[in-house]
């Protein structure tokens, strides 16, 4: 089964909507940007979500150092990585803390596929547009990926019969209201589930 992850979890709604349908993993973003969580906020989201439900934290170009008090506390269990993190950078993160590594990628050429598959990393993140245009690349990628993207339930069953993916990243709808998100991520996991 194709797994699910919503990213840019930022408030108790998006909890809510996240213990509703049950995606296999929730996102939250500590680096810059529209989706942008704090610690303080994260740690008492975490305490409303369904046990089942795994954590991520994503993180861009930041020190270690600031990674791994998240993972210590409970907020996230696994880390991606979306920035220029070396794989020296991988190794010390995954030395100083147990936790699993989401590197994300993009698609270029075949040389692509060797250095994400030299990567230390336990995951990769591809955006959809790279897959679809680089189907070849993709399919010499041995590490389990996600893809990220504009992803709706329809495009959910063409990515999960032409490419196989471990998971399938969807951001959260901030323009949306909290039933308006309940319904598309309900479409989402259910139409994954078939695959």
């Amino acid at each position: 089964m194709v797994k699910i992850r919503i990213s840019g979890i930022r408030n108790a709604d998006d909890i809510a909507c996240a213990n509703e349908v049950q995606p296999a993993y929730i996102g939250f973003s500590f680096f810059d940007g529209l989706y942008r969580v704090t610690e303080n906020i994260a740690s008492k989201l975490v305490y409303g979500l369904r046990p089942e439900i795994q954590t991520i934290g994503m993180f861009c170009d930041q020190d270690i150092s600031e990674i791994t008090p998240l993972l210590s506390a409970g907020i996230c269990e696994t880390v991606e990585l979306c920035g220029d993190e070396s794989a020296e950078y991988i190794k010390a993160l995954k030395l100083r803390a147990e936790t699993k590594v989401i590197k994300r990628f993009s698609l270029k050429c075949i040389g692509d596929a060797v250095k994400i598959n030299e990567s230390p990393a336990d995951f990769v993140s591809l955006p959809l547009r790279d897959i679809v245009r680089f189907p070849s690349i993709t399919q010499s990628i041995d590490k389990p990926f996600f893809v990220t993207g504009d992803i709706t339930a329809d495009s959910v069953r063409e990515i999960a019969r032409n490419f196989s993916p471990y998971a399938i990243d969807v951001a959260i709808r901030p323009e949306a209201t909290p039933s308006v998100n309940r319904m598309i991520f309900g479409g989402i996991c259910s139409e994954a589930e078939k695959y």
